[in-house]
């Protein structure tokens, strides 16, 4: 038998720094139903984890741990069991190991598409659901920074109550977007076909997935989790990309999953493009396999607000809260001052509105420098009444980017050019 010789090593590790691209807009957070986890330094625990919200007998609902890279996982507890390895007969994965792979799974995946992310996690205690109130309890713990949270969870959550609960942050002046997964348990594709009633006005800031990868070692890996929706992949995508930009950008986001499928299990290639139309129509995000190319995308970056709303999709409302956490910013120094007036006209002195309506656009010249926007302007009315009132109102309008949804190629032969 061999012993390793007596010596100094060394072991590298990576993320120490806490690096990332020093945009709060990679900030995100993950959402996870209780699956029978403990807590604390004993072994085969969750270690690392803050309480993040208690009930009213003073009892831990939720555990909350910030990750800024994909090498904490093993200092956490969250470690990957291979089918085989596990510690069961003959090497079976039991429960709790098969739970550990899906937090290990959806963070990785995260840190995958978006190795400069942030993300704080959130498990609810024993087998606790996610509810909506939950999205706040973490934005809450993450100090108001987060800007795009998953769900995943047993059950679908009520959109509605989701879109309340999103209204509360906005109106805190702590708006985010949520991207909701759960169990296809009793889902058919026939019932998210004829699921036409889940867009509604007003619920710009909620996405729904429904697509998944269905390799065969995965789901062996995490039993029946496997049919949830690739939370982690997908808020790794909103992260990385540019407020603006959409995640079903070919040339920015391919997803590189081994078995794309609908978290159903049924398999995107066995899916009909009638079929996948419907589902598209039904504003569900899940992924696409392009002709002609090897790797696979989501098919857009739906809300479930409806097809006219100004929201519609993610990249709209990740600018218009971007702009507005920025505008707030410039201004919010000013709250209270003084406003000179025109002494023989009540109304705003020139150099007063010119000043204010500079600095509040210099949130929004910041972005057009970065390419999310492309133009603005912003207005106030001198002749407002501030000595009545003390209510000043100022007007923005900006133009966004556009998004290249569909191309449409026209070519033919002639006899001369």
């Amino acid at each position: 038998m061999s012993k390793p010789l007596n010596d100094i090593t060394f072991q590298k590790t990576n993320g120490g720094l806490g690096r990332y691209t020093g945009s709060d807009d990679v900030i995100s957070g993950l959402i996870f139903a209780g699956m029978g986890f403990t807590f604390g330094d004993a072994a085969g625990n969750l270690k690392g984890f803050d309480t993040a919200a208690v009930d009213d007998q003073n009892a831990v609902t939720a555990f909350a741990r910030k990750f800024t890279y994909p090498e904490q996982l093993e200092d956490a507890g969250i470690v990957f069991t291979k089918p085989g390895d596990g510690s069961g007969s003959n090497g079976a994965l039991q429960p709790i190991e098969k739970a550990k792979n899906v937090l290990h799974y959806h963070i990785t995946e995260f840190f995958r598409m978006n190795p400069e992310g942030v993300l704080y996690v959130m498990v609810k205690a024993d087998s606790t659901i996610v509810a909506a109130v939950d999205i706040a309890t973490l934005q809450t713990y993450a100090g108001g920074n987060i800007r795009q949270v998953g769900v995943f969870n047993s059950t679908l959550l009520t959109v509605a109550d989701v879109k309340t609960q999103c209204k509360a942050l906005e109106e805190e002046h702590r708006p985010l977007s949520v991207v909701l997964t759960y169990s296809s348990d009793n889902v058919t594709l026939a019932s998210l076909k004829t699921n036409t009633s889940l867009a509604a006005d007003g619920q710009g800031n909620v996405s729904l997935l429904i697509g998944c990868d269905m390799d065969a070692d995965l789901v062996d890996a995490l039993g029946d989790y496997a049919y949830y929706g690739c939370i982690g992949l997908c808020i790794g995508a909103v992260s990385k990309a540019k407020v603006h930009e959409s995640i079903a950008w070919v040339g920015q986001f391919p997803l590189g999953l081994k078995a794309p499928a609908l978290f159903i299990g049924n398999l995107i290639r066995n899916v009909s493009t009638s079929d996948l139309e419907v589902l598209n129509g039904n504003r569900y995000i899940f992924p696409v396999i392009h002709a002609g190319d090897a790797d696979n995308y989501f098919n857009d970056s739906h809300t479930l607000d409806v097809d006219s709303s100004d929201y519609a999709y993610i990249e709209n409302v990740r600018t218009i809260d971007k702009a507005c956490r920025g505008i707030r910013s410039k201004l919010l120094p000013w709250l209270n001052s003084p406003l000179r007036v025109d002494p023989s006209s009540g109304h705003l002195e020139s150099g007063t509105v010119s000043f204010l309506e500079t600095t509040a656009g210099e949130a929004l010249e910041e972005m057009e420098k970065a390419g999310e926007i492309s133009g603005y302007k912003v207005e106030i009315d001198p002749e407002q009444n501030v000595l009545a009132n003390a209510d000043l109102e100022v007007v923005i309008k900006k133009v966004p980017v556009g998004v290249m949804r569909k191309v449409t190629v026209k070519i033919g032969y002639t006899t001369s050019l």
